[in-house]
């Protein structure tokens, strides 16, 4: 007779077995669906336009990409003036777009996470913007600053009783650009304001009462611990406002189609342009990864600037 121990702990281990092997399957059938999506829809998008970004292709036109290497780069910073003046474009919006969403929602949450009663309903209030298209928020933004109808200058000819006041906003050079900063940021605040709020609340406030015992003032407070304890949500926050400052598309195409001129021109529209008007994919997919290069430069300089380190040691 076999040993019944030993037969026991075969038919234990088989069990085990059998049951990691039922495991694996039902993980696998579960991660089919996302695994399939990620290859079709986004790895392989990704490395063909990185392929097509070396080549020379015009859809329609040219039988099959030609391999150029770099020279479509070259070309994008050396003879393309469309590229430029949307290069040039995109990181004024970038600039004006970040320092004002930055430095408004840290502002605000700083204010809300003071209030001893309807906290809950701020954040609600800022954010309810996040969930409107952008695609309807620049149908907004178009008729509150139209010249004739729009809000803005209603208000303005009231104030300033200057019945001829009709200014366009979206077609004046000087103006256009910033209007757009504007839609989106009112849009987008209330995303960063939720981040920094529950960092706020995240902050002790024995730190915060010790410092008051300490003799600090609300600025000091503010300096020495708030801003070192709210370093990893910074980081979080601006490489979310960097990314959403270089994608802009929604807003220009619905807004001002690129104009006045070429003032609104940016990065992504430009592509898109190349992209589906010209059918120039070579093109096309240079400036999109010459977006995507930028964004990962400043993300590696706001990582440096707002790292965790820093943070923990304030």
């Amino acid at each position: 007779m076999g040993n019944p121990i030993s037969s026991l702990e075969q038919l234990r281990k088989q069990q085990r077995t059998k049951k990691r092997l039922t495991e694996n399957i039902n993980l696998m059938v579960f991660l089919l669906p996302t695994f399939v999506f990620v290859v079709v829809f986004i790895a392989f998008p990704v490395v063909y336009s990185g392929f097509l970004s070396f080549t020379k292709f015009k859809f329609g036109i040219d039988s099959a990409p030609k391999f150029i290497f770099l020279k479509g780069y070259i070309e994008r910073f050396t003879s393309d003036s469309l590229f430029m003046e949307s290069l040039k474009n995109q990181l004024v919006f970038a600039s004006l777009y970040f320092t004002i969403t930055f430095t408004l929602s840290l502002i605000l949450a700083i204010l809300i996470n003071e209030l001893t009663f309807g906290v809950q309903t701020f954040q609600v209030i800022f954010y309810m913007p996040m969930i409107i298209p952008l695609s309807l928020v620049g149908i907004t933004f178009a008729w509150l600053l139209s010249p004739i109808n729009g809000f803005v200058n209603i208000i303005i000819r009231n104030l300033t009783h200057n019945v001829r006041f009709m200014f366009d906003w979206y077609q004046e050079p000087k103006t256009a650009l910033i209007g757009i900063v504007i839609a989106r940021s009112w849009k987008m605040v209330g995303f960063t304001l939720i981040i920094f709020v529950a960092g706020l609340k995240g902050i002790p406030k024995s730190l915060r009462e010790a410092a008051r015992v300490d003799g600090a003032t609300f600025w000091q407070e503010i300096w020495k611990i708030i801003i070192p304890n709210l370093k990893p949500y910074m980081l979080i926050s601006s490489i979310w406002i960097l990314i959403n400052s270089l994608k802009v598309f929604d807003l220009v195409r619905v807004i001002t189609e690129g104009g006045p001129g070429v003032r609104t021109y940016m990065l992504y529209y430009y592509s898109w342009k190349l992209a589906f008007e010209r059918m120039d994919l070579g093109q096309a997919s240079q400036v999109a990864y010459i977006t995507a290069g930028i964004i990962l430069i400043f993300t590696v300089v706001l990582n440096q600037i707002f790292k965790p380190e820093t943070a923990e040691r304030g």
